[in-house]
């Protein structure tokens, strides 16, 4: 076990321990090594700051509609795919696809379908009358955040598919023919047998989701760079424009730690809130 632990100590966990006392630190990017030492300035700094407020918003919006989607998208596919159908392998291939393709050329590809003008998306809204004219989606502080969400549940509904599928066949057939047997319909079987059959499953794949959320960079940075007027802008991308772009790498590393300290808090509730009782 040692060399796996020399090597994790070297990629994780000395970049996390010194991004945690870099956030003690006023210092600039390229100067880091020359920082002035000023205690909790940059935390006091960063609660005052109200871009720190909206990012930490517009993350909680970020995470839970992507989480809920991608849940949705993945259970509704993973119940279809669990079923005998003709060319099931074919479906599950195509399915899969989005996980394969690389983010940045999944931005490139929803900006062309999403443009104002000639955009796809609302060609095929405005015919379907559900929007009257074609709507301005990365450019429209309301319609930004849902963009991005729709493009962030596309890429990764496959993964919450696969584990899903994985875990409904770990379920008894017996028990559905019990179910049936008591003449419980098609919900009920899903809402008494299904969900509680993926208990752990939604524990392991939930807590992924989150964590994917949180720290998600490149497909915010690349749609809309946190715009229009920060209506995408979360804390990962506040930390990556705060570093790179303005060379603050203390405060940055204030809100890398802060999101560090989220994210093991949601952690431990949410594994101490769904352990099963012995």
């Amino acid at each position: 076990m040692a060399p796996a632990g020399l090597l994790l100590a070297l990629l994780m966990l000395y970049p996390i321990l010194r991004g945690v006392v870099m956030s003690f630190f006023n210092t600039r990017l390229l100067r880091f090594d020359q920082g002035r030492f000023i205690g909790l300035g940059n935390y006091e700094e960063l609660f005052a700051d109200p871009d720190f407020w909206n990012s930490l918003h517009v993350t909680l919006l970020y995470a839970i509609g992507t989480v809920v989607f991608t849940y949705i998208v993945g259970l509704s596919l993973a119940l279809l795919l669990d079923r005998k159908l003709p060319g099931r392998g074919v479906l599950r291939t195509l399915f899969v696809l989005p996980w394969a393709i690389p983010e940045i050329v999944i931005v490139l590809i929803f900006v062309w379908m999403l443009d104002a003008q000639y955009g796809v998306i609302n060609y095929a809204l405005v015919e379907l009358t559900i929007f009257e004219r074609p709507q301005a989606w990365l450019s429209d502080s309301r319609l930004a955040l849902v963009a991005v969400i729709m493009v962030t549940v596309w890429q990764q509904f496959p993964l919450a598919m696969l584990i899903l599928l994985a875990g409904l066949q770990t379920i008894p057939a017996e028990q559905y023919e019990a179910a049936m047997v008591d003449g419980a319909g098609a919900l009920q079987r899903l809402r008494h047998v299904t969900i509680p059959g993926l208990r752990a499953i939604n524990v392991i794949l939930v807590l992924i989701l989150v964590l994917n959320s949180f720290r998600r960079v490149t497909i915010l940075y690349a749609m809309t760079g946190g715009g229009p007027a920060r209506a995408t802008e979360t804390l990962s991308v506040l930390t990556y424009t705060t570093a790179f772009q303005y060379q603050k790498i203390g405060y940055a590393s204030a809100i890398g730690t802060i999101l560090l300290l989220l994210l093991l808090g949601f952690s431990l509730v949410w594994s101490r809130s769904t352990k099963q009782p012995d």
